[in-house]
């Protein structure tokens, strides 16, 4: 199965996937395997074993995904993975192909996270101010791992620019969108973080990530730091999108 795949190109162009946040052991392994080019028959297990996790689950979720999608021009692909959507084999066609992207998706960003922490190595080391590069890689980090978007934080992250960004504005940022579920999540997904060729950034970010986050969210260095590089990404989209209206 490759990213070439039919059904894979679905999931990617209708976003029908597994939510990375739901993702545990099974796809990690997958992911790991895919990055390493393990045999095939060692892929096909851990695809099966991935989708045996999620499927059950999360398969009319990503039906209903998949109709938004289509709207009232389905093609053949749509139509078959709408009816694998019904089948509640996790070894079908469709449901392997939303592991197996699944696997690649998160092999992505971990191979993204593993460049971050390889430049941050070398910064640690260096002239420039370790504590505000830990906190940038670690910002860009959690909303890659846990696939947060802008548009998930509109409202607030509006106020907060409107507000002049200002600290107190920040303060009403991370406090209105820090619950502790979301923040807990966080650190629980940097302190998986482990880059053998990045070991003092490695154990820099697990540092940060260990034990359980502040009461109040404005204290919360792991969370402020995601929503500042969430206002960045959000202002960086807002600049394209002006741009190619002028343009």
């Amino acid at each position: 199965m490759t990213g070439g795949d039919p059904f894979g190109l679905l999931i990617a162009r209708s976003g029908a996937a597994l939510p990375r946040g739901v993702l545990g052991e099974e796809a990690r392994a997958l992911a790991a395997a895919l990055v390493d080019r393990a045999d095939p028959g060692e892929l096909a297990r851990l695809r099966v074993a991935t989708a045996s996790a999620h499927w059950g689950g999360l398969r009319l979720a990503i039906g209903a995904a998949l109709e938004r999608y289509a709207g009232d021009a389905p093609d053949a692909t749509m139509t078959e993975a709408l009816e694998l959507t019904l089948d509640e084999r996790p070894d079908n066609r469709f449901a392997l192909a939303v592991a197996d992207e699944a696997g690649r998706s998160l092999a992505a960003v971990l191979g993204r996270n593993a460049e971050r922490l390889a430049v941050l190595e070398t910064r640690l080391g260096g002239d420039a101010a370790p504590d505000d590069d830990l906190a940038l890689v670690i910002g860009a980090m959690v909303i890659d791992l846990l696939d947060f978007d802008p548009e998930d934080f509109e409202q607030e992250i509006a106020a907060y620019v409107g507000a002049g960004e200002t600290d107190a504005a920040r303060r009403d940022l991370v406090r209105a969108t820090g619950d502790s579920d979301s923040r807990d999540w966080a650190r629980e997904e940097l302190r998986r973080v482990d880059a053998p060729d990045a070991p003092i950034a490695s154990r820099a970010v697990q540092a940060l990530a260990a034990g359980d986050p502040p009461e109040d969210p404005a204290e919360d260095a792991v969370w402020v730091a995601a929503m500042l590089a969430l206002v960045e990404q959000a202002v960086e989209f807002a600049v394209v999108l002006q741009n190619g209206s002028d343009g």
